[in-house]
């Protein structure tokens, strides 16, 4: 055996794009495996090492009547007649893996809990159809007890990578992941919910109703946004006239505007809500949001930086506090020219943590800078004034604050503080 560490684990951290919900995983792992039960002439090889069996059992004795070559990488599969493939135990640590092979059908589940401070949640690799799964299952292979290499060369033929597919699949993961996360409340959440007063429930009703629609919003997005990149991709291999292609280009142009306008209003519409609190990593939240930002901040040269600092863990609702980094982030972009840099730094002083945002790009004016946290405020042609108004209203729910520190020709300083008790 060459390896003596986890070799898997370094893909969660490279593919993962946020951490999902045990919930949403265990779809994740039931819809890889349904293509194969399905159809039990369908001849592939399984690897799969899984430490909880609670809610798979189904489809593990399903499992034994498909055709597929199985593998396991866990000591608890006696019972459904699946052997224990590996040498050594300790090397995968707290890492699950599901890996399909199939000469016209791959993928590939790589989760850990034990890397989240949430133990409910993991970040993940998931890949579908893709080279890279061969590469892993081969890393896999060097713990086994058993040969299977010639079932990998046999099963998995040489593909070209699907960015498209994974790019949908992932954005379905994690639409799915907003549902539950959204259906996930609390015994004690409900009750406050139940109480009698009407203005709570009034505003429960109106939260529960804004986060369905903007669930239902993202579903068409993520359909209007894979295929403009499919059209866009097509056109540019079709010989026209330049007027034409100039025409559509423009066309999609405009629905990728669009869109990126409605994602923003639903990212203001998800923060009206009312308080979910769990343990969560400031850096975690801070780095997620970084992520999500990165397409909009790279395509307009602006670069973003986070200063090193020492990680605290505190009860807090993310997606507030997401919705203000983000919203800061995305004003800061639009203000500054290509080529400037946007900087976070984080600082605590005894029950408070500071999240401090740079920039240099244009001044706000100083007339208006105690109007910009006021509802229906904005300077922007398009814009609707709910940004920082929001933001600071709902980190108010959670005892946090929004403020400006200053603005002027050299830099503008937000500054967003948070109760850490």
């Amino acid at each position: 055996m060459k390896n003596k560490f986890n070799t898997l684990k370094p893909y969660i951290y490279e593919y993962s794009q946020k951490e999902l919900r045990k919930k949403t995983i265990n779809g994740l792992f039931r819809a890889i495996l349904e293509p194969v039960i399905s159809n039990q002439k369908f001849e592939c090889c399984i690897l799969f090492r899984i430490l909880e069996i609670q809610g798979k059992e189904s489809l593990l004795k399903r499992l034994g009547f498909a055709g597929a070559k199985l593998f396991s990488f866990s000591e608890n599969l006696n019972s459904f007649n699946i052997k224990d493939s590996q040498k050594d135990t300790n090397i995968w640590g707290k890492t699950e893996f599901l890996i399909v092979l199939g000469q016209r059908y791959s993928a590939c589940l790589i989760w850990d809990y034990s890397s989240s401070n949430n133990q409910d949640s993991s970040e993940v690799c998931l890949l579908y159809n893709s080279k890279i799964i061969s590469n892993i299952a081969k890393q896999v292979l060097e713990n086994s007890k058993d040969d299977f290499e010639n079932l990998i060369e046999k099963y998995s033929p040489d593909r070209r990578e699907n960015k498209i597919l994974n790019g949908s699949i992932n954005n379905i993961a994690l639409l799915y992941n907003d549902t539950n996360e959204e259906i996930m409340y609390t015994t004690a959440e409900k009750d406050n919910y139940l109480s009698d007063d009407e203005t709570k429930k009034t505003a429960q009703i109106v939260s529960d109703k804004a986060k369905f629609i903007s669930h239902e919003i993202k579903n068409n997005l993520s359909v209007i946004n894979l295929y403009s990149k499919i059209l866009e991709k097509r056109f540019q291999s079709i010989q026209m006239k330049s007027e034409i292609l100039s025409s559509v280009n423009n066309a999609i142009s405009s629905i990728n505007n669009a869109s990126e306008h409605i994602s923003s209003l639903i990212g203001e519409l998800r923060c009206i809500s009312a308080p979910y609190y769990t343990k969560e990593s400031i850096k975690k939240i801070i780095l997620n949001t970084l992520m999500q930002c990165a397409v909009k901040t790279e395509s307009l040269g602006i670069e973003t930086v986070l200063e090193e600092f020492d990680d605290v863990i505190i009860n807090t609702d993310k997606v507030k506090i997401e919705c203000a980094l983000m919203n800061i982030i995305f004003n800061a972009a639009e203000a500054s020219s290509k080529g400037s840099k946007i900087t976070i730094f984080c600082n605590r002083e005894n029950d408070k943590f500071t999240i401090t945002i740079k920039n240099n790009g244009k001044e706000i004016p100083k007339d208006i800078q105690t109007q910009i946290f006021e509802p229906e405020f904005t300077t922007k042609e398009k814009g609707n004034g709910l940004g920082l108004a929001i933001c600071k209203n709902q980190l108010q729910l959670i005892g946090g604050d929004i403020e400006l520190v200053k603005s002027d020709k050299d830099e503008t300083v937000f500054k967003i503080v948070l109760n850490i008790k």
